[in-house]
């Protein structure tokens, strides 16, 4: 390990933190999953509850809280008269980071999901990084270089991804505008759903590592227009532009 490296970054789990493990969370994923794979289509009406029961062989309690999981992701509305109905694409969370995670790369959506995930991030990153080369603190500005000094694979992917995690995060947080820090879950999303399946391929080194670390520098410079431009060469060199259609990923 380098000495300037610092300690390593992991990943955090967000995946449906806001639920108990167990039947909920799993029965949540499974239904989340087949609706963005297009086996429960957009209109369609999903199984009655007694149906779901015997298939997922889990209570009917446990059926009626996923469903209401579900329901305030956006991807299924409930009525007495139908059931529980899956919602149109437009009407789904887009920025929740289990819709996003849930389209993998055979789902049919998947690749205009990253696409115009990556057109949001060029539109807000740079100027988060201005922002935080303006209002973050010396801790924070210290924590995104060391981040950016740790993105590379000699302590493996998983801590790499943590560590590109760091940067990005801490960049927000280091704004002081509290709405752009909830872009934390979209980055997030994106970071567990290009590669932590393990068939990502990872941007080049040095070159990658050395992009994060002149957005990281400038920041510490209080540069706020030097970091704005780190930031979208960042972007453009992570494959930010627009992940392959064939997959939908490679989107650091």
């Amino acid at each position: 390990m380098k000495e300037e490296d610092g300690p390593r970054f992991e990943l955090p789990d967000k995946a449906l933190t806001a639920l108990p493990t167990g039947a909920v969370k799993d029965t949540v994923e499974h239904l989340g999953h087949r609706i963005a794979l297009g086996h429960y289509p957009v209109g369609d009406v999903l199984p009655k509850e007694d149906e779901l029961v015997a298939s997922l062989r889990v209570s009917r309690t446990v059926i009626r809280e996923a469903v209401k999981v579900l329901c305030g992701k956006g991807l299924v509305r409930t009525a007495r008269r139908y059931g529980s109905r899956v919602c149109p694409f437009t009407d789904w969370n887009l920025l929740d980071p289990d819709v996003i995670r849930w389209h993998t790369p055979d789902c049919p959506m998947t690749a205009r999901i990253f696409a115009e995930a990556s057109q949001l991030r060029f539109i807000f990153e740079p100027e988060a990084a201005a922002l935080a080369a303006v209002n973050g603190s010396r801790n924070q500005h210290e924590r995104i270089l060391q981040a950016a000094r740790n993105v590379h694979g000699d302590y493996g992917e998983a801590a790499m991804i943590g560590a590109v995690f760091a940067f990005h995060s801490t960049i927000l947080q280091a704004t002081g505008n509290l709405m752009l820090t909830h872009f934390q879950n979209l980055i997030h999303a994106v970071l567990v759903s290009s590669y932590a399946s393990g068939d990502g391929n990872l941007p080049g080194e040095p070159a990658f590592r050395e992009h994060h670390i002149a957005v990281a520098l400038a920041i510490r410079a209080q540069e706020p227009d030097a970091a704005r431009r780190k930031m979208r060469d960042l972007l453009n060199f992570g494959g930010g532009a627009a992940p392959s259609a064939d997959t939908g990923r490679n989107m650091l």
